[in-house]
């Protein structure tokens, strides 16, 4: 598998409340790497698939720093480029103490994406799986075209309906979209998203929809598949580890409705912990998720 896309350092702050107060207290602090393509290649290197991730961070301490977390928590990382004259990005989560809903503080990204080095796309080959979060969006576009163009499998995850976003669509096989790209696309519904996404781009494209699982389209009908009970502690990265898991049961010769309800396990159990890959679907229960379909 590789992941193209994002890779920032994540704050997540526990608080109690998101308003009504000039200064909010903090209860706990994790900071780690994070980002919807790093958080993907965690969930799928702890389920053993080779996974390298593909991104830019600024030649800067934070960025050197960052890339050093990655490897020593194992990841490949012979494709994270350190870009100079932009600075590492940060995200500020903060977290609610008594659902896991959470807010985010991002940085402006345009400039660090649009400076980026160029990614080795060599491992893109038709024995590959990619994964795009829409970052990145011109090196995503090429990494894309070249995986259709040797029979690699294209999986993306794109937040909204952006331009960017919809002119990557036509070479992916595998659209795993969230309601807010759903209710724009579809009018609000996540039906009408997947016969228009499957009518104008083709593939096989599925709705995530939180605590009511998802649904996709195979074979022309829509199908659905059941989130997984949780108890929540922080909703950061659930679906950043679905499609890391799903990925990973792909690479592994799964169905992709086995694929689909293994990546709900996941995002379950991911949800229980602080941050972005703080509790990862493991192998062994991976294994007997596989063993079940």
């Amino acid at each position: 598998m590789i992941g193209l896309g994002l890779c920032v350092l994540d704050h997540a702050l526990v608080v109690d409340s998101f308003a009504g107060a000039e200064r909010l207290r903090y209860r706990r602090r994790l900071v780690s790497p994070g980002g919807m393509a790093t958080n993907a290649v965690y969930q799928a290197s702890a389920l053993g698939v080779p996974a390298r991730l593909l991104t830019a961070l600024g030649a800067d301490e934070e960025g050197r720093a960052l890339r050093r977390a990655l490897r020593r928590d194992g990841l490949d990382v012979r494709g994270v480029r350190l870009a100079e004259g932009v600075e590492t990005t940060v995200c500020i989560a903060l977290v609610r103490r008594a659902d896991g809903e959470r807010r985010f503080l991002v940085a402006d990204r345009r400039r660090v994406e649009a400076r980026a080095p160029d990614f080795d796309l060599s491992g893109i080959d038709r024995h590959a799986l990619l994964l795009l979060d829409g970052h990145f969006p011109e090196q995503a576009l090429r990494a894309a075209r070249r995986a259709r163009e040797r029979g690699a499998l294209v999986m993306a995850d794109l937040s909204d309906t952006r331009p960017s976003h919809l002119r990557l669509l036509p070479c992916v096989d595998l659209p795993i979209v969230p309601r807010s790209f759903a209710r724009s696309f579809g009018d609000g519904s996540p039906t009408r998203a997947l016969r228009r996404l499957h009518e104008r781009f083709g593939g096989t494209p599925v709705v995530t929809l939180g605590p009511r699982g998802g649904v996709y389209l195979a074979g022309g009908r829509v199908r659905r598949f059941e989130a997984v009970p949780a108890r929540v502690l922080d909703t950061t990265g659930a679906g950043d580890v679905f499609h890391g898991a799903v990925a990973a049961a792909l690479v592994h010769g799964a169905p992709l409705a086995t694929a689909l309800r293994i990546g709900a396990h996941a995002a379950a159990r991911n949800c229980g912990a602080l941050g972005g890959h703080g509790r990862l679907l493991d192998r062994a229960r991976f294994a007997r998720l596989l063993r079940a379909a």
